[in-house]
């Protein structure tokens, strides 16, 4: 039987990057993950090459493994997604039906609503239900929260495109006689787009007819008023009209966006139920400033009135329904003795008095859902805007708000409405220093403009000083950061506030429930549901599925709630579960990458399992800061970070970082030799002086890597020494000293094969053909590039088959089979591509690019030279790109172009000379050859 085919997902990309199959959401991986998915939404079935990705996501500075980390959210997504993600050549494309994509059916629904404006009332009304249709599509930004320069160009692009069709409405609603409802819609917008001279025009048409209304509403007025006085003489009150809303600052800065979406969304009379707006965040991001300034712009469309209450959702003694009930009673026009004793009876007589009346509700510092239902009118002519760190999963919002800090110049400009631009423009630097110590949190931003502005005499240099110590110093009392941030603290049960405190510990950005539970010595799902709780009630983020954060001035107070009840021991017992953690991971991750290797069983025990890392460049850094910091705390456990560090080796590989681990390697390496811990010091020189190879730092990376092997025999470590005398050999190799590197190289394979290290062994043997080619060896170098893919596709080592076949690629071109050389080398980057190895990608289309030259094609050579120049650009990767530039520079005169393979030449001798590389010679003859040549 064949299984049934699964639904296709429907994907939204108006709002938050979403795809649902069916009711079930498709967890679509970190936010660089969705944009490129969302890269291939927008050009929906058109294929979007590799480079267009790359440059979509991270613009004209690509880090190093951008393509390996491309290949690796398409390779995430299409498991995710399934068979409509497709790969064509070097570029990708998604298949999605018109119906299963927001932005579709929101083009489709606009087209339609056009054929029908230019006839009557009756197709004009249908034309204004399908642009509201269209308009009710939208959750919030377009692909909000998305990085890169692409995700911002399309996010500019359907905002103004979902202006356009807004307009459209209003234009509609005019036409319709429905201005009365848009006076304030219009207020809001010409807020946003103050240059829209559309908008102020639609402003100025509705208030003239606003305008002409009143002088008419006025004269029956007067004609009225001796009924009106007849009707109160008689006893029948007139309801008051409650404004309750509280002063806003007059400094409100930003928040076009998230003000935009309520000014939309409060609209009773486009719905049939009561509108519910939630907006949300931790505490101090001006959640109340926001919601109170929008429903300030809204008492033109709530002519009733407006309701406020305080609900003290955060503080030991929040609002009880009865109580707030009986206050929006009395505002109601109730007296007291009229008020009902019960609270059912007290929100039965509320809803009465709301009954057809429009009234917006603005209910602030939510505690959850429970607290806000018995508050709710059941007239849909009301409207509701709640505020909560909560983010009230069971409330039934219309839409949510989801605040962020500011972003930094919004928050500078906060800063200025408060200190005066003028000492904003006089220290520059020190105002955007000021910015980023506050996290761009409203609430640290004011108290450090308040204490500016009430000493005109301080520069921002002053306050910057005493923001250097630990802490944020704010000015106390309940409006501080610090008691803003323990209102929510306080609500936290021991295990909860417990794993709060500790995952502050670490210095990492972001923290996964297997790290939390390490760190807090819990399982993984108690984990889990604190995290979920933690980030409920506002005092850590989720950016992506299964990761948390802190905001920059909640960890320092978590650390600080730390500090105070978690001792040295516990705090470092706690990194030492973490470290145990992250060892237990990289094991995992080096069994996959390096099948067969014995290493796996000969690091250090853990107690933890784990599971292999994915995404290697964000799990480097982290375990690089864990790594220092565990050795701070507990400079003994040198051996258990020596072994995390190099079995880390596959992900450095990978990820081509090598530079961040030099010095952190160092201090390794140094504590290990205090500590005379040979095992740790010749593991953690080996990786020291791996880094320092890569880096093309030769001379340096031999003198350690003699230190290392010498401490690895000492050791008795036989395995890790195989892998050091090929490192060794290579560095011997970068310097062209051939002779020295065939002695290491044969002393590998020895060593390793005496250990039972076959995988060192086929990496030793792979890596030496370009030693045994140099050294005229050629029958040597086939057979041991041969052998070496023999056993690396016996044991299933992925990157060993591609390097071999790398090797093979070599001895083909030297033996003048450059066809073969040049099929060689593309079938060894699709492999290293596949397995995420970009330092494959770039020798291989280097080795091509000589291929091409030895077989007397230079603009071949040139073209793909281009390629690798490129590919060594985004990898960082300085001595190959040194090499590369002297490649094509050599290719670009053989074809003619003498300007630019001088320009190309010079730069190399330059870079060569630089790295102390040996082919400095051979750029710097063949220059001055190029102008030899050019010379009449």
């Amino acid at each position: 039987m064949t299984g049934t085919r699964p639904e296709p997902p429907y994907f939204s990309l108006l709002g938050p990057v979403q795809a649902h199959r069916g009711d079930c959401p498709l967890p679509l991986g970190p936010p660089q993950q969705r944009a490129l998915l969302a890269m291939l939404l927008c050009r929906r079935d058109a294929l979007v090459g590799l480079d267009e990705l790359i440059d979509g996501l991270w613009g004209a500075e690509p880090p190093r493994a951008a393509v390996g980390t491309v290949r690796s959210y398409v390779y995430r997504l299409r498991r995710i997604l399934g068979a409509g993600l497709t790969t064509h050549g070097r570029g990708y494309s998604l298949q999605v039906g018109p119906d299963h994509l927001d932005l579709a059916r929101f083009e489709d629904l606009a087209g339609r609503a056009r054929a029908h404006t230019a006839a009557d009332d009756d197709e004009a009304e249908a034309a204004r239900a399908l642009l509201a249709r269209a308009l009710d599509l939208w959750r919030g930004p377009a692909l909000a929260g998305l990085p890169g320069p692409q995700a911002r160009i399309q996010r500019e692009r359907l905002t103004e495109l979902r202006l356009s069709v807004l307009m459209e409405r209003i234009e509609l609603d005019i036409r319709l006689g429905r201005h009365t409802r848009l006076a304030a819609e219009l207020d809001g917008l010409c807020q946003e787009h103050p240059l829209n001279d559309r908008l102020r025009t639609l402003r100025d048409t509705v208030r003239e007819q606003d305008r002409r209304e009143r002088d008419g509403r006025e004269q029956n007025g007067r004609e009225q008023g001796g009924r009106k006085r007849d009707q109160l003489g008689n006893g029948v009150p007139a309801l008051p009209v409650p404004a309750q809303l509280p002063y806003v600052p007059g400094d409100f800065t930003g928040r076009a966006e998230e003000l935009r979406i309520l000014l939309d969304t409060l609209d009773p009379a486009a719905c049939e139920t009561v509108v519910v707006s939630a907006v949300g965040g931790i505490g101090g991001v001006g959640k109340t400033t926001l919601a109170v300034h929008a429903a300030q712009l809204l008492r033109e469309r709530f002519p009733d009135g407006q309701l406020y209450a305080n609900l003290r959702g955060v503080r030991a003694d929040p609002a009880e329904a009865g109580a707030v009930l009986a206050g929006f009673l009395r505002a109601l026009g109730v007296a007291d003795p009229a008020l009902p004793e019960e609270p059912q009876e007290r929100a039965a007589l509320y809803r009465t008095r709301l009954a057809g009346r429009r009234i917006l509700l603005v209910l602030d510092d939510a505690r959850d859902t429970a607290q806000i239902e018995p508050l709710l009118p059941g007239s849909p002519t009301c409207a509701v805007l709640v505020t909560s760190r909560n983010t009230l999963p069971e409330l039934p919002a219309a839409r949510r708000v989801r605040l962020d800090v500011l972003g930094a110049a919004e928050a500078l400009a906060l800063l200025g409405r408060i200190v005066g631009d003028e000492r904003i423009a006089a220290e520059p630097a020190e105002a955007a220093a000021l910015v980023e110590r506050c996290g761009g949190l409203p609430l640290a931003l004011r108290i450090a403009g308040s204490r500016l502005a009430t000493r005109p005499a301080w520069r921002l240099a002053d306050l910057l000083r005493l923001l250097d110590g630990p802490g944020f110093p704010d000015c106390g009392g309940e409006a501080s950061v610090e008691a803003c941030f323990r209102l929510g603290y306080d609500l936290l049960d021991a295990a909860q506030a417990r794993l709060f405190r500790i995952i502050a510990i670490p210095r990492t950005s972001t923290v996964d429930p297997a790290a939390a539970a390490a760190l807090a010595g819990l399982d993984r799902a108690e984990a889990e549901r604190h995290l979920e709780r933690l980030t409920v009630l506002g005092l850590l983020e989720s950016p992506a599925p299964l990761s948390y954060r802190f905001h920059d001035l909640l960890k320092e107070f978590a650390a600080a709630r730390s500090a105070e009840r978690e001792g040295p021991r516990e705090r470092t017992a706690a990194l030492l579960r973490l470290a145990d953690h992250v060892l237990a991971r990289a094991r995992s991750t080096y069994a996959v990458e390096r099948p067969g290797h014995p290493l796996v069983g000969l690091l250090t025990p853990t107690v933890a399992d784990g599971a292999p890392v994915e995404d290697a460049a964000p799990y480097v850094e982290g375990v690089l800061a864990v790594a220092l910091q565990t050795l701070e705390a507990r400079p003994s456990a040198v051996g258990l970070i020596a072994d995390t560090l190099l079995a880390l080796d596959p992900a450095f590989d990978g990820s081509f970082l090598w530079a961040a681990l030099v010095t952190p390697a160092r201090r390794v390496l140094r504590i290990a030799e205090e500590q005379r811990d040979v095992r740790a010091a010749g593991r953690i020189g080996y990786m020291l002086g791996s880094a320092l190879t890569r880096l093309g730092r030769f001379d340096e990376a031999d003198a350690v890597l003699r230190d290392a092997e010498g401490a690895a025999r000492a050791g008795a470590d036989e395995v890790v020494r195989t892998d050091i005398l090929t490192c060794r050999a290579a560095a011997r190799q970068g310097c062209a000293d051939w002779r020295a590197a065939d002695a290491l190289y044969r002393e590998a394979i020895a060593v390793g094969t005496a250990c039972g290290n076959t995988w060192g062994t086929t990496t030793a043997r792979s890596n030496s053909v370009s030693t045994l080619l140099r050294l005229r060896r050629f029958d040597e170098a086939a057979e041991a590039a041969r052998l070496s893919l023999t056993a690396a596709r016996g044991i299933g080592d992925r990157y060993g088959e591609a390097h071999a076949l790398y090797s093979l690629g070599i001895v083909a071109r030297h033996s003048g089979r450059v066809a073969q050389a040049v099929a060689r080398h593309r079938e060894s980057a699709r492999l290293g591509a596949r397995g995420g190895y970009p330092a494959l990608e770039v020798m291989n289309l280097i080795s091509e690019t000589a291929a091409h030259l030895a077989g007397g094609h230079p603009r071949e050579a040139a073209e793909c030279g281009e390629r690798a120049l490129a590919a060594t650009h985004r990898l960082g990767w300085r001595a190959a790109r040194a090499r590369t530039l002297r490649l094509l520079g050599t290719a670009l005169a053989a074809s003619g172009d003498h300007d630019r393979a001088r320009a190309r030449l010079t730069e190399a001798v330059e870079q060569l000379e630089a790295l102390g590389l040996p082919e400095a010679a051979t750029a710097s003859a063949a220059l001055a050859s190029l102008d030899t040549t050019a010379t009449p």
